[in-house]
């Protein structure tokens, strides 16, 4: 009777069988599709593509470059709250933060562009520095604004939930009392010309300069002792304490760099209607959180990613567009931000449940 003699695999057939091409390649895919970015990636596809198929404006350039317009702006405040969600902080003052910066930075700029004669004349002979300065000051009031914030959380130990509430309402008076609660005007024109309004090979200036910003943040969160201490205050700030590392430092820092970019986002927000907007930023916290959170940030701190926070700004300002474009009323756009944010929030603690 024949038989057939079986002998074990050698060591090396072994390796092929448990580690050959198909089960690295198997393993590559089991990542992607357990990543969050990617299914973020997904949805905004699938959100793209409705609202292209429920109104043909949707894809039109003109609309695709309104969607970077405003998309620069969130996506800068969106990847600053990343930072601090990395960290196990979150700032919901953030608005208030660029109204302020605003209202500052136009009141600089409208000062010193000429005299009150010519720049209600339409003329601003010192319009180039006036602007320069304007810039400068709206950076500073937010970093200014940002350390306030982290001194009271740092230093007084108040949580960050309840100084940058209370922070949401003392911003916002404050801008309410230095405009005297209108929005400034005659701003000089040459900010929404140069910059605003600016657009190179069809895409607005303002969404190049985040893009930028945004690569030199995402390299030094994935790339860099700061980003690897960020995220270990973030896991657990008593073993990074224990660790030498001075978490009250790194968090009053984070909560400055935000704060400055909250100001720059001021900028943003006068340059492109070259006039503040007083009353235009009551969901913008909700945006950014709902866009960081989405992207993969934990709201228990320890993670975050910058490129799931780009998609996830994409997703929050896709949903405030198309809404719109299919003609619903402009409040629905804050009932579906929220909506999403509460949705991946559960699935941010039904994740962290299964991991501890």
């Amino acid at each position: 009777m024949n038989s057939v003699l079986k002998t074990a695999p050698s060591p090396a057939e072994s390796n092929e069988l448990v580690d050959g091409p198909q089960v690295r390649e198997l393993g590559r895919l089991g990542t992607l599709f357990g990543s969050t970015t990617f299914w973020v990636a997904v949805v905004n596809v699938l959100v793209i593509a409705v609202f292209a198929v429920m109104s043909p404006n949707f894809l039109q350039v003109s609309n695709v470059q309104n969607i970077l317009f405003s998309g620069a702006q969130i996506l800068l405040l969106t990847v600053g709250m990343t930072l601090l969600l990395a960290a196990g902080e979150f700032d919901i003052s953030i608005g208030a933060n660029v109204i302020v910066s605003s209202v500052v930075s136009a009141k600089v700029m409208v000062a010193l562009a000429g005299t009150p004669e010519q720049v209600l004349a339409g003329e601003y002979p010192n319009a180039g520095n006036a602007i320069a300065i304007g810039v400068v000051a709206a950076i500073l009031t937010g970093a200014v604004f940002g350390a306030v914030n982290g001194i009271l959380i740092t230093k007084f130990k108040i949580s960050s939930f309840i100084t940058t509430l209370g922070m949401l309402g003392v911003g916002t008076g404050i801008a309410r009392v230095i405009s005297n609660g209108t929005n400034v005007a005659n701003i000089p024109p040459a900010i929404q010309e140069d910059f605003g309004i600016k657009t190179y090979l069809g895409i607005p200036a303002s969404a190049i300069l985040v893009a930028a910003i945004t690569a030199v943040l995402w390299f030094a969160l994935s790339k860099t002792r700061f980003g690897l201490r960020t995220l270990a205050i973030g896991s657990s700030r008593e073993a990074a304490l224990r660790v030498g590392i001075k978490a009250d430092r790194y968090v009053l820092g984070l909560f400055i760099l935000v704060g400055a970019l909250a100001g720059l986002a001021g900028v943003i927000d006068i340059s492109r209607f070259a006039t503040t907007n007083l009353g235009g930023h009551e969901g913008t916290a909700l945006a950014a959180i709902a866009g960081a959170v989405i992207g993969g940030a934990s709201l228990w701190g320890g993670r975050a990613s910058i490129p799931g926070a780009v998609l996830g700004a994409l997703l929050a300002v896709l949903l405030q567009n198309g809404l719109v474009i299919v003609g619903l009323p402009v409040f629905y756009q804050q009932v579906a931000v929220g909506a999403v944010l509460i949705i991946a929030v559960y699935i941010d603690q039904r994740s962290t449940r299964r991991t501890t």
